[in-house]
């Protein structure tokens, strides 16, 4: 890829991103549709036990 193309994608990305951060809907239809929690909200068995630092 040239660094235009990454450019565009980067800003594709982040255009996307801004979308789902205010639609809670699509921003769940998004999580379950990549496979990271199911359609309860639940997360899946691979994302259960991460370890992630709060604060």
């Amino acid at each position: 890829m040239s660094t235009k193309e990454i450019k565009d994608l980067v800003e594709a990305i982040e255009k996307y991103s801004k979308q789902l951060s205010k639609d809670k809907r699509a921003s769940k239809a998004f999580l379950v549709k990549a496979g990271i929690i199911t359609p309860k909200g639940n997360l899946r068995a691979p994302y259960k036990h991460l370890c992630i630092p709060q604060g």
